[in-house]
């Protein structure tokens, strides 16, 4: 008998406030883990030589050498929700990208900023329109005997086409424009079982940190600042995550009645003006980042008067992921 599931994805509100007690921004020491995330990059003879815009040569089945050879080695490798690892690379401020390597091979492209050969006709800046004109997106994804459906509310369309999965994201305060893609090989689409992966600490740390490259690369190409991380405005997202996990309930203010400005402060966080953004259900940072962008309140929030992020990922609970990003200045 086949089964048919419907994946429930939300994002509640968002929580912004700006404040006239001057109290000071809280600068604090970032740890050797993410100081990358804040890193100017000095370009070395070696480093010019690779161009992260080489990405559009690069094809699914490309060694992992041969991707090197063309953009470098990544800044970082994250683990993905599939069975392959992201390479990052988050170094060239407006232009990012994730490429997935399984086997010494390419599996897998992310970028928000640079085309891919693997996107057949599609471009970044294509509108949904000319999408729909000349592909059929997919109304399910089928694992097994199971059928998942595609509930996008019209932000993205996956198209599988020559033994790959083609997600297109669209924003949809910019005229449905392309804003993004993910490709995934068929093979590395159906390792993974179901739509959700597995949690473990690997994996929400790559989510927390992809979370913050997506907000910065999306910054910078709107002509704003990186932001740049806090460990303590990271700890104050973790603990509202796994609150709402553990308490069953999602809302920017917790069962004690504490808003995201109580919990900020409760670790040493004094800002002149501070935000939130939660979400639960989106399969990975990717998903729940383009959600964001498509609601006006989390866009501003991304795109806002900030300095610094902090984002935490908790696996578990009624919606089996849940994300929070507080900013603050």
């Amino acid at each position: 008998m086949k089964k048919i599931i419907f994946v429930l994805i939300i994002l509640l509100g968002v929580y912004f406030y700006n404040s006239d007690l001057k109290e000071g921004i809280f600068n604090e020491n970032i740890s050797k883990e993410t100081k990358v995330l804040d890193q100017k990059i000095n370009k070395t003879t070696d480093e010019i030589k690779f161009n992260i815009k080489n990405l559009e040569k690069i094809k699914l089945g490309d060694s992992k050498e041969y991707l090197v050879s063309l953009i470098g080695s990544p800044d970082r490798i994250d683990n993905s929700e599939y069975s392959f690892s992201w390479y990052v690379y988050n170094r060239y401020e407006k232009d990012f990208a994730m490429i997935g390597i399984e086997g010494e091979k390419v599996v897998a492209i992310y970028s928000n900023s640079i085309n891919s050969i693997e996107l057949e006709n599609i471009k970044i800046n294509d509108n949904k329109e000319f999408v729909r004109k000349n592909y059929k997106p997919l109304e399910y994804k089928k694992k097994g005997n199971t059928r998942y459906i595609i509930n996008s509310n019209d932000q993205y369309d996956i198209i599988n086409i020559d033994n790959k999965y083609i997600t297109v994201f669209y924003d949809i305060y910019e005229n449905n424009r392309v804003r993004s893609y993910q490709v995934v090989s068929e093979q590395a689409e159906e390792s993974l079982n179901g739509m959700y992966p597995k949690g473990s600490e690997n994996l929400t740390r790559s989510f927390e940190l992809q979370t913050i490259d997506l907000v910065n690369s999306t910054r910078l190409q709107n002509g704003l600042n990186s932001l740049k991380y806090s460990e303590k405005a990271t700890l104050s997202s973790r603990y509202h995550s796994e609150d709402m996990m553990e308490q069953n309930y999602f809302d920017h203010v917790n069962k004690n009645n504490e808003s995201p400005f109580d919990r900020m402060k409760k670790q040493g966080i004094f800002y002149m003006g501070a935000g939130e953004n939660i979400a639960a259900g989106q399969t990975s940072a990717v998903y729940a980042h383009e959600a964001w962008m498509n609601s006006e309140g989390h866009r501003k929030n991304i795109l806002g008067d900030y300095k610094y992020i902090g984002v935490g990922v908790v696996f578990g609970g009624h919606y089996t992921i849940y994300y929070t990003q507080n900013f603050y200045i």
